[in-house]
């Protein structure tokens, strides 16, 4: 499989495969295909079907993938402007990518999907979802805007605004907490929501809010 990132301000990663080579991704990714390249849905059952109709229903991810398969070429777009990386995870390594953000992945790559809880504080941050991916294989993914790099050693921490988090190694944890803004009553009635995360591990960080660029769902 052969992947190339064309354009700048919005994006493409072309994926040139093989005969028998196939990868999958969200649907309405796909920009333009070569006739020959065959496509079907890729069902999500982990979990049962109180999980899958909680991640569907409470967190608008959609119940099935779509798979691509070789030979052929197929473009895919995130629509909107940002940076595309590729990354080739070794077997048994995992990552996790934030909802919306993966392109594609080859057919090896193991999916999954798990919750980061919010505060539950009314009014404040409520969770979200990431994609769980585990080698060996190919995955690329986008971030919005420009995308930033930290290692993290063991125990090091950081305190990152939630839409900021695009990707990190299994190994990071991620846990949300409420700043205040000062002291008193009123300094916790104005504090806004961000995530604590520790090391070690790599953690990818996207200088762009999605929350501000809704994801394209048809």
């Amino acid at each position: 499989m052969d992947v190339q990132i064309q354009g700048e301000f919005i994006p493409i990663a072309l994926v040139s495969l093989g005969a028998g080579e196939q990868i999958f991704c969200e649907g309405g990714l796909m920009v333009y295909s070569d006739p020959s390249v065959g496509f079907q849905f890729r069902w999500f059952t982990q979990g049962g079907m109180g999980s899958v109709m909680k991640r569907t229903i409470l967190g608008g991810v959609p119940f099935h993938l779509h798979e691509f398969l070789g030979p052929g070429y197929v473009a895919f777009s995130r629509y909107r402007p940002g940076e595309v990386r590729r990354l080739d995870l070794a077997a048994g390594e995992t990552v996790d990518v934030a909802e919306h953000s993966m392109l594609l992945a080859t057919q090896t790559v193991g999916y999954n999907t798990f919750y980061v809880p919010g505060t539950g504080r009314v009014g404040r941050l409520i969770g979200f979802w990431m994609d769980r991916l585990t080698g060996p294989g190919t995955i690329v993914f986008q971030g919005h805007g420009n995308i930033i790099t930290f290692v993290l050693k063991p125990g090091e921490t950081m305190d990152v605004d939630h839409g900021a988090l695009l990707f990190k190694d299994a190994s990071v944890n991620v846990r949300a907490y409420n700043q205040p803004m000062g002291s008193g009553l009123m300094g916790h009635a104005m504090s806004f929501e961000a995530l604590h995360v520790e090391g070690p591990g790599r953690i990818w960080l996207q200088t762009v809010d999605p929350s501000h660029h809704p994801p394209r769902t048809e």
